[in-house]
């Protein structure tokens, strides 16, 4: 006998709504931090220059990577400044033709997601910021905060661009639609649900991809399979710290191991939360409003029916 998820949200979902709806007005606003970088870079490459000299003048001059805003992100930012340096020349003669075409595609990807995300008596701007990163395939996105809309910094080397902004910007709108506020350090339930809603939206807004795609990292390989596999086990550990916040926890289930030893928990039961709600019929632009308050509730009633339907 299939059982029905019924979710308590701000609205009745007695009658599935439909997966989207005529988009609203997104604004999205394109900047460029690729000068910065070139800056940097000259100033670093000077003979006679050490290793930590170099660590000062990124940290001055640049200091934009995709890891925690933890001591250990910063040690794993300079690790990653050393490895890539000798890369760093050859992209010199195709800045300006790399920064164009991760301009054109946040535009496509920002088309996409407004038609997921945003309704149509909603606007909302955000941005991108597009830089040189460190060839790890990651960006992140920052809420709205003083006096700047929700950004996603977008490395302009990475391999993986489309996907990485439908992902970022998917954020984004969230963001700027919820009013949302904290992010790294917000309660284990937030992240999961804020994740949750962008891989999937994500996977929406570009369809013919492999789910694996939208949930594993480039050194990933088989994570998604092993999630699945460790379904249950994963949201019953994840459900115990639900309303636990704070730099550690936010570490252990994205970048750490969780409760059952498997890589970045968080990602694995957001991805399977959120499927759970779309095959209900909920609406991805109906989640990405609900506020920040409510999120951890929507998880856990989340986890409590997929564990359900599963026995």
């Amino acid at each position: 006998m299939t059982k029905v998820l019924t979710l308590t949200l701000a609205v009745s979902f007695a009658v599935p709504l439909p997966l989207i709806a005529a988009p609203g007005h997104l604004t999205l606003q394109v900047k460029n931090d690729i000068p910065q970088f070139e800056r940097f870079y000259r100033d670093a490459s000077r003979p006679g220059t050490s290793e930590a000299l170099r660590w000062a003048l990124w940290k001055k001059e640049y200091g934009i990577a995709a890891v925690p805003p933890t001591p250990a992100g910063e040690a794993l930012a300079r690790k990653q400044l050393d490895a890539v340096w000798p890369r760093y020349k050859a992209l010199f003669p195709r800045l300006e033709q790399m920064r164009a075409g991760a301009a054109a595609e946040a535009n496509l990807a920002a088309l996409r997601i407004t038609r997921e995300l945003l309704p149509a008596n909603r606007s909302a701007t955000i941005a991108v910021v597009l830089y040189v990163g460190q060839f790890d395939d990651n960006a992140f996105s920052i809420p709205a905060m003083n006096g700047r809309p929700p950004e996603t910094l977008m490395p302009i080397e990475s391999r993986n661009m489309q996907l990485l902004l439908a992902h970022e910007l998917s954020h984004d709108v969230n963001f700027a639609l919820a009013h949302v506020q904290h992010t790294f350090g917000a309660p284990l339930g937030q992240t999961i649900f804020l994740e949750g809603l962008a891989m999937r939206s994500a996977s929406r807004a570009f369809p013919g991809y492999s789910d694996a795609a939208f949930t594993e990292m480039p050194d990933d390989r088989g994570w998604l399979r092993q999630c699945l596999l460790e379904k249950n086990a994963v949201l019953l550990g994840a459900r115990k710290h639900l309303s636990e916040s704070g730099p550690a926890v936010t570490t252990r289930f994205t970048f750490g191991t969780g409760t059952t030893g498997m890589h970045r928990e968080a990602y694995c039961a957001a991805w399977i939360v959120f499927g759970a709600l779309l095959r209900h019929g909920v609406a991805l632009s109906q989640l990405a409003a609900i506020p920040e308050d409510r999120m951890v509730d929507v998880v856990r009633q989340g986890i409590d029916e997929s564990v359900q339907l599963d026995k």
